[in-house]
């Protein structure tokens, strides 16, 4: 009777300590699985698309590209002014302090003569005109205007690029927390296969090595968690760099559904059409080669004569009482330039051959830059084809994960399979996840290659 009572009251400590270990176990795991970012009403809520808006809105090299265009704009003004008459109003005031003295004999005298006044004022007003100087005064402003639209283009260009460095930086950070999330659910299931071990190691149905090693497997999972959270911090504080906002605030990335359908996806032959019309290196290209070719009549125009008008007032007043009325006199004034290069050793033939050369440059890059983007939106569209079969195959890959482990712990609690079975499914079902979370990302970023591509 005694002994009976003894292995009772052994029986019921060994579960009391199996218990406790229980609540130990799952204290660790509510404090290594926490939150990277603890919950707050002031958190920034971020979609993709909130994503995109906020990186236009602050990112430094897309604001200053947009004021690139305001100076174009200036440049424009300013070579426009060369076909405009220039107008100048000068006046002036000259005060004497002393005024000169002249000496000379007169009937055998010496007298003395003072010529000038103490005040002397003037005022002018001036017309210049341009009447032809070879063409390049409209030439050099239909460059300007080709300029203005040229970083009209590079700011399109930048735009895009930001978008995409915006979205992948956003990707990556789901990314991350996908992770962490996938290690969290690994690190619940191999408590619970402890639990389960543990229970079984106090009826005395395993043996003390399989609770070691369910425990060993367990603790395996803590570093990396501790690792991926730091990455998940990561990823976020880089986001929040690239989009303006404060390291130090908390955001809240919100995933949403992803259309992983392709059906309605335009031919690569569209793709690859729309691209060499609408991307933005085209049209810089394209402003390019007229700049180029422009610049040619440019130098050209050194070889013809220039021809300007000019027109003058001139209005002038002295006096010894600073009066504007006395000793006035007017004068009106009016020509024609016209200036001829005859020589100048050889300057205007070289700078011609120079902005030929520059023009042929243009063509070339130009030609360049289409194939660049034909193998661009190709290797983009193959790339988005692959990621989007990749998934599918995560996909199946989860459900069998899934079912493997279900199976593996049947047979485990059911006393017929090993841990090894079960440690191995979890594994597996683990790996599936990862595979999955990076599937996911890299179909993400295949669409976002596409887009950036094709405009599409």
């Amino acid at each position: 009777m005694n002994r009976k009572k003894i292995q009772t009251l052994l029986l019921k400590t060994s579960c009391c300590r199996a218990n406790l270990k229980r609540v130990i176990a799952l204290c660790v795991a509510l404090v290594i699985v926490a939150p990277a970012l603890p919950v707050s009403a002031n958190q920034i809520k971020l979609t993709v698309d909130k994503v995109r808006h906020q990186a236009l809105a602050f990112n430094r090299p897309y604001l200053s590209a947009l004021e690139e265009i305001v100076k174009a704009g200036g440049d424009v003004a300013k070579a426009r002014s060369g076909a405009f008459p220039t107008i100048e109003a000068t006046g002036g005031y000259l005060r004497s302090f002393k005024i000169p003295k002249t000496y000379f004999e007169a009937e055998g005298e010496t007298k003395e003569l003072q010529f000038g006044y103490k005040n002397s004022f003037s005022a002018g007003l001036s017309l210049r005109q341009s009447l032809f100087q070879g063409g390049k005064v409209f030439a050099a402003y239909s460059i300007a205007k080709d300029y203005r639209k040229y970083t009209q283009a590079l700011a399109d260009q930048s735009k895009v690029e930001v978008i995409y460095n915006a979205e992948m930086l956003f990707f990556i950070a789901i990314l991350e927390r996908s992770r962490l999330s996938v290690l969290e659910k690994a690190l619940e299931a191999s408590s619970y296969n402890l639990e389960v071990i543990e229970k079984k190691y106090s009826q005395g149905m395993v043996s003390e090595f399989e609770v070691l090693r369910a425990k060993v497997e367990k603790n395996n999972l803590l570093p990396r968690i501790l690792a991926v959270k730091s990455e998940v911090r990561l990823s976020e504080k880089r986001l929040k760099s690239f989009l303006g906002i404060d390291l130090n605030n908390e955001v809240m990335l919100i995933e949403e559904v992803e259309d992983t359908s392709l059906q309605a996806m335009p031919s690569l032959e569209e793709h690859i059409k729309v691209a060499l019309s609408a991307r933005a290196e085209v049209r810089q290209s394209e402003y390019m080669v007229d700049m180029r070719r422009k610049a040619i009549r440019v130098a050209k125009g050194d070889y013809y004569p220039s021809a300007g008008a000019f027109l003058s007032y001139d209005w002038q007043s002295v006096s010894d009482d600073f009066s504007l009325s006395d000793n006035t006199s007017t004068s009106w004034t009016a020509g024609l330039s016209l200036t001829f290069p005859i020589f100048q050793g050889g300057i205007r033939g070289g700078e011609v051959g120079i902005r030929k050369a520059d023009h042929r440059q243009a063509l070339l890059a130009q030609e360049q830059l289409h194939d660049d983007i034909r193998l661009e939106v190709e290797e983009a569209y193959d790339y988005l084809i692959q990621a989007k079969e990749a998934l599918d195959i995560q996909v199946v890959n989860i459900a069998e994960a899934e079912a493997g482990l279900k199976i593996a712990n049947l047979r485990y609690e059911s006393g017929v399979g090993i841990l090894l079975e079960v440690l191995s499914a979890q594994v597996a079902l683990t790996d599936a996840r990862n595979a999955q979370a990076e599937a996911m990302f890299l179909f993400r970023q295949a669409k976002s290659q596409l887009k950036k591509a094709s405009t599409l």
